[in-house]
């Protein structure tokens, strides 16, 4: 009767092939999940910062996207009937989106509280209907462990433009 298997030998071979394996491409796949994760995280806020310009653009109105504490704990999308920045009762809200998990969100100081849009799609400080000084800054969202991320430059049109932030950058932003 001939048996078929596999040798001990044969066994410690397959095993340490796969261990070496595992130790190279383990370290790749959680940086892949940490760039993915900072890339959603780029993503979303600027799909709500887009959000918040065509709804000023579509109803003609100031509307503002505003941080619920940090840009790291979430954010609202509000119509600003009184043009403070601030959603107090009785203001429409649009969105609110919750808190962002592997990644970071660093705004200079222009961007710090807020992001308002005026009926021209303009960014502007909150002040008045049409008025207060245009708003331009830069948000970057950098990986929780380290690394290369991304930046959203608003521009004084309210344009939003995505590019790579390194990882000096990233840590130039958490200094500050």
């Amino acid at each position: 009767m001939h048996s078929r298997g596999l040798t001990l030998l044969e066994l410690l071979v397959t095993l340490s092939i796969l261990a070496i394996l595992a130790a190279v491409g383990i370290p790749s796949f959680t940086n892949q999940v940490e760039s993915s994760r900072t890339r959603t995280a780029a993503d979303q806020l600027y799909q709500a910062i887009q959000l918040t310009r065509a709804k000023a653009v579509t109803v003609n109105r100031r509307a503002t996207i505003r941080h619920l504490g940090s840009w790291n704990t979430g954010w609202e999308v509000f119509l600003d009937r009184d043009f403070d920045g601030v959603r107090d009762s009785g203001e429409e809200l649009l969105f609110t989106s919750g808190a962002v998990t592997g990644a970071s969100i660093y705004a200079n100081n222009p961007l710090a509280n807020y992001v308002s849009f005026v009926g021209s799609g303009e960014s502007r400080f909150a002040g008045s209907a049409s008025g207060g000084g245009f708003q331009a800054g830069t948000f970057t969202v950098c990986p929780t462990g380290g690394g290369e991320g991304f930046r959203l430059v608003l521009a004084r049109s309210g344009r939003v433009r995505h590019s790579r932030a390194s990882s000096t950058d990233c840590q130039q932003a958490a200094g500050n």
